[in-house]
C-alpha cells in the first residue's frame, strides 16, 4: 500500500510541476557583416536564451541536437553551437535559463537548406 501511495504521489508531483519552456530570446545580431572566411563569435549574452520553468531546486539538462551544417542566412554558417552551462539548477521559484552561444562563419558559395530548425531537449536529471 505504501509503494502505491508513493508512486501516485510521485506521478502527481510530476504532473503538477512539469518542465516547460516559458520563453526564448533570439540572438540580436546588429550590423552583421560576414565575408568569405570571416568568423564571428556570438556570446551567450548576445546569443539565444531559453527560459524554463519547473520544480524548484531541481537540476535540468539541455541537450542540443544539431546535425549537419546549419545556415543562418545564405553566406553565414553556424558552428560550435553550445550552451554556456548545459546543466542548471532551477531557483526557489522553479525558474532558470540556458544561455546558448555559437560561431558564425562566412562562406562565399553556400548550398543546402537555410534556416534549418535546431532540435534540443530539456529534461530533469535528479
Amino acid at each position: 500500500m505504501n509503494k502505491l501511495l508513493f508512486f501516485l504521489l510521485f506521478l502527481y508531483s510530476a504532473l503538477v510541476f512539469p518542465l516547460e519552456i516559458v520563453g526564448v530570446k533570439n540572438a540580436q545580431l546588429k550590423d552583421l557583416f560576414l565575408y568569405n572566411g570571416s568568423r564571428l563569435e556570438v556570446m551567450p549574452e548576445e546569443g539565444v536564451i531559453i527560459y524554463v520553468s519547473g520544480t524548484a531546486n531541481k537540476r535540468v539538462k539541455l541537450e542540443i541536437k544539431a546535425t549537419g551544417a546549419t545556415y543562418l542566412t545564405p553566406g553565414a554558417r553556424i558552428t560550435n553551437l553550445r550552451a554556456k552551462n548545459p546543466i542548471i539548477r532551477l531557483d526557489k521559484y522553479g525558474e532558470g535559463q540556458f544561455e546558448i552561444g555559437f560561431y558564425l562563419l562566412g562562406e562565399k558559395n553556400v548550398s543546402g537548406q537555410h534556416r534549418k530548425q535546431i532540435d534540443y531537449e530539456i529534461e530533469y536529471i535528479d
